[in-house]
């Protein structure tokens, strides 16, 4: 199961890792400037449909990402498709179809409950540790404020326009899992059953 929560989003649950050496840095008034851009960028759409490509270690994964804020997330993967991920609430729910069985995490425990709040703030339970800059790109580097050692979540925007592209998720060992939006489409309508699924059809598993 740990395995599969690396495939979810999820913060890392397992090790201690270290907090990025801008963690206890003071932000220029560039950073908070573009700290501010970012926060209203990310409240800004309310909807997003995209395709992704998913890589940790050897492990590779694609499907299409939907997302309707606030609280609802779909997982539609199509490398490997019998993994499919629901939210429409407190739980993020995994689905193996060819094992029949079914997993519930909350949804607060996993980096895409950034994504789907109703109100995205960088700051009170996320810190901030470090804004990094290259040619044409800015990446914000943060944490779970009650669990810093958790892990850490990296978010990275294109800069004209300001447009997500990214996020990387690095655990313990210095391990990271990351997943890139492709021809992504923001503030669409997308059909209320794309987050419905049938919970009976599947076996709860705890672990």
């Amino acid at each position: 199961m740990k395995y599969l929560l690396g495939l979810l989003l999820v913060w890392p649950l397992i090790g201690v890792l270290t907090p990025p050496s801008g963690a206890t840095a003071n932000f220029t008034a560039q950073d908070r400037a573009d700290i501010k851009r970012i926060e209203v960028y990310l409240n800004k759409f309310k909807s997003l449909r995209s395709e992704f490509v998913q890589v940790a270690s050897d492990r590779y994964a694609e499907g299409i990402i939907y997302i309707e804020r606030p609280n609802k997330l779909r997982l539609e993967y199509t490398n490997p498709p019998h993994i499919q991920v629901y939210s429409s609430g407190f739980w993020l729910t995994y689905i193996d179809t060819e094992l029949e069985a079914i997993w519930h995490v909350p949804i607060k425990s996993t980096a895409a409950g950034l994504f789907v709040r109703e109100t995205i703030k960088l700051a009170g339970d996320i810190s901030l540790h470090q804004v990094k800059r290259e040619p044409g790109v800015i990446s914000l580097v943060l944490s779970q404020t009650e669990q810093p050692n958790a892990g850490t979540l990296e978010l990275v925007f294109t800069e004209r326009p300001l447009t997500l592209r990214k996020w990387n998720i690095i655990d313990g060992d210095g391990i990271s899992t990351s997943v890139t939006l492709f021809a992504a489409e923001f503030d669409i309508s997308i059909p209320g059953s794309t987050f419905s699924f049938d919970e009976t059809l599947y076996q709860y598993r705890a672990d």
